[in-house]
Order: C-alpha cells, then sequence, then structure tokens
C-alpha cells in the first residue's frame, strides 16, 4: 500500500491511526483482505512538482496492491497554473501505475 500526496495524505493535525490511508488498511482487513500498512511518500505543502521531485530522488524500490494519489491543493493555493498541474498530474499518474504493477484498477485518485 503505497499513499501519495500531501497533508491531506498524511492527515495533518490528526492522529496517524485518522489518515485515511491508515483507515483504508484497516477496512479492508476487517473484510478479510489482506493488505500492507500504508507506506507514505507525502509532505504538508507539496506541490505535485514537490512530489514529482522526492520521487526522482528516492523512487519507490517494489511494486504495491493499491497506490493512492491525493495531491493538488498546494498548486491551487501558491497560485500554479493549471497547466503546470495538469502536466505534473499526468505524471504523477503516469508513474502511480507502474507503482501498482500495471494494474490500474489498483490506483483510488482523491
Amino acid at each position: 500500500f503505497l499513499a501519495l500526496g500531501d497533508s491531506y495524505t498524511i492527515g495533518q493535525s490528526v492522529d496517524a491511526s485518522q489518515r485515511f490511508p491508515v483507515q483504508t488498511a484497516e477496512l479492508l482487513k476487517q473484510q478479510n483482505i489482506n493488505v500492507s500498512s500504508p507506506g507514505f511518500i507525502a509532505v504538508t505543502g507539496w506541490t505535485t512538482g514537490d512530489l514529482l521531485n522526492a520521487l526522482n530522488a528516492t523512487p519507490p524500490a517494489n511494486t504495491f496492491d493499491i497506490v493512492t494519489l491525493l495531491i493538488g491543493v498546494n498548486n491551487q493555493y501558491q497560485g500554479r497554473s493549471l497547466n503546470e498541474y495538469k502536466i505534473d498530474f499526468t505524471e504523477l499518474l503516469r508513474r502511480s501505475v507502474i507503482y501498482a504493477g500495471g494494474k490500474k484498477v489498483h490506483i483510488f485518485v482523491i
């Protein structure tokens, strides 16, 4: 389980158990679906470009059964262009497919 994003992904100001990827993993486990605890590549304040830079610097070494992608509010907050967001988000989505082992149905965009 890989969670990519920003403060909404890591649940800034809430207990780690309240992060949406952690809650999702717990709900799946309750349904007897074997899922690992999520790993996070997410930092408060990140834009799509920041997430891409982090993935370039330290790409995930494995593939994952689930990949979530929640990013973009900081692009808007910082007044970045919509075109920049479209280009970066498209690349992040492409990489998410790779991180999910090519299984597009295993990617959740929020």
